[in-house]
């Protein structure tokens, strides 16, 4: 009885020594995946200060979604933007939030080798938006309209 026992559990162990790993995320959001904090800074019309940040972003759907979370901080701002979108051959579309100020709208743009560009738009609320990974590394401009602040750029690193 103990002979059978050890033979069945013989081919258990190396089945589940051998499975794999849980897999790093693929397809064109991949790069984008994990946690990230870094800083940066606010440029406004009356000068610069810098900010602090932290992100996070999980991929899905073979890759070709996204759900992430910025929230970044300084002397004079703090903001909280999440944000979903998917990605079809290239062209995102997603919604995004920022919910200090409870503004929420559309998230259109471009997606290639670990570079999103794009729009962030709503009825009070429109900025260009650019995020450039390279290896361990992000990069996040937001460039908002007819707002105080001109341009907030952070460095990240995961």
């Amino acid at each position: 009885m103990m002979r059978s026992s050890c033979f069945l559990a013989v081919p258990l162990i190396v089945a589940i020594s051998a499975a794999p790993a849980a897999a790093a995320p693929r397809g064109s959001f991949a790069p984008f995946a994990g946690s990230w904090s870094g800083s940066g800074q606010v440029v406004s019309a009356t000068g610069s200060e810098a900010i602090r940040c932290r992100a996070r972003s999980d991929v899905g759907a073979g890759g070709a979604s996204i759900s992430q979370r910025l929230v970044c901080a300084s002397a004079s701002y703090r903001f909280d933007i999440t944000c979903r979108a998917d990605d079809a051959d290239g062209r995102i579309s997603g919604t995004w939030t920022e919910t200090t100020r409870g503004v929420t709208g559309m998230l259109t743009g471009e997606l290639q080798a670990g570079q999103m560009r794009g729009v962030v738009s709503s009825p009070l609320f429109n900025a260009g938006l650019s995020l450039v990974t390279r290896g361990n590394r992000q990069d996040v401009v937001i460039a908002p309209e007819g707002n105080d602040v001109r341009q907030v750029s952070v460095q990240l690193r995961r």
